[in-house]
C-alpha cells in the first residue's frame, strides 16, 4: 500500500499551492491565467521599477481524483485524493535577457491538506506495514499530508511578462515543504483497531509511505502555462 500511496500522495502537490505569473511595465500592471501541476487560477503583477515586479494570486483545485485501479492498487477496494480547495501565493521576480528569462520566489498558502483514502470491500486482504489483515477488519486507512498552511517556493520563467499587450509564458520550479509528515489513522474491527500489533503495524506503514514519496512531499514540482495582458 505504501508505494502506490507514494505515488497517489505526489499528485497532491501537488496541493499544496499555486505559483502566480506576469509582470507589468514600470507603474503599470499585469494580468494573468494558468493552469499546470498546480491547479487554475488568476493573477496580478504590478512592476516596481524596469526589473522587479511584486506577484500576487489564487489558484483553484477543490476536487477529487478517484484512483481506484490506478497505480498498481489491489483490487476490492477503492482510493480517492481529495485536493486543497484554494491556493494564495505572494512573490517577488527579477527580469533578464529583456525580460524572456524570470526567476523569482515567494510563499504559497493553502486552504487544506491533501488527504488520500482507501475503503476495504468485501473479500479485500489487506497487507498493512507487513501484517496480513482481511475485510471487515479494517474499512478504511485515512492518510493526510501535514505540512504547515504556507511554504516557500522557487522558480524560473520563459517569456516576457513585461511588455504590454498579450503573451505566452511558462514557470518552472517547486514547492520547498518545511517538515512534513504523514498523519496515517484507520476503520475496522475495534478489537484490531486497539491492539498493539495493528498500531505497530499501522505506524509502520506510514513510515514507508513517507519513505516512498520524499522526493514530492519535500520538493514538489511546479509546471505551469499562462497568458498575460501587459496594460499600458
Amino acid at each position: 500500500m505504501g508505494r502506490h500511496l507514494a505515488v497517489t500522495l505526489a499528485l497532491a502537490l501537488l496541493p499544496t499551492a499555486w505559483v502566480p505569473p506576469a509582470q507589468a511595465m514600470q507603474g503599470n500592471l499585469s494580468l494573468g491565467i494558468r493552469a499546470g501541476t498546480l491547479g487554475f487560477g488568476a493573477e496580478v503583477v504590478t512592476a516596481l521599477d524596469e526589473r522587479v515586479a511584486v506577484r500576487a494570486g489564487a489558484g483553484f483545485l477543490g476536487f477529487d481524483l478517484d484512483l481506484t485501479g490506478r497505480f498498481g492498487l489491489a483490487g476490492n477496494r477503492t482510493a480517492e485524493l481529495s485536493l486543497p480547495t484554494g491556493l494564495l501565493s505572494l512573490g517577488v521576480e527579477f527580469s533578464f535577457a529583456s525580460g524572456r528569462l524570470r526567476a523569482g520566489g515567494g510563499m504559497v498558502m493553502r486552504s487544506n491538506d491533501p488527504v488520500h483514502v482507501i475503503t476495504y470491500e468485501s473479500g479485500a486482504s489487506i497487507n498493512i506495514g507487513g501484517g496480513g489483515y482481511r475485510y471487515p477488519e479494517v474499512l478504511t486507512v485515512t492518510t493526510t499530508l501535514i505540512s504547515g498552511n504556507a511554504a516557500p517556493y522557487v522558480l524560473v520563467g520563459l517569456g516576457s511578462n513585461s511588455a504590454r499587450g498579450l503573451g505566452l509564458v511558462l514557470d518552472l520550479g517547486a514547492v520547498l515543504n518545511v517538515a512534513p509528515r504523514f498523519d496515517m489513522t484507520a476503520t475496522g474491527d475495534p478489537a484490531v483497531m486497539s491492539s498493539p500489533g495493528f498500531r505497530a503495524d499501522l505506524e509502520a506503514e506510514r513510515l514507508q509511505a513517507e519513505g516512498d514519496a520524499s522526493f514530492f512531499v519535500n520538493a514538489w514540482p511546479v509546471v505551469s502555462i499562462g497568458l498575460r495582458y501587459g496594460l499600458g
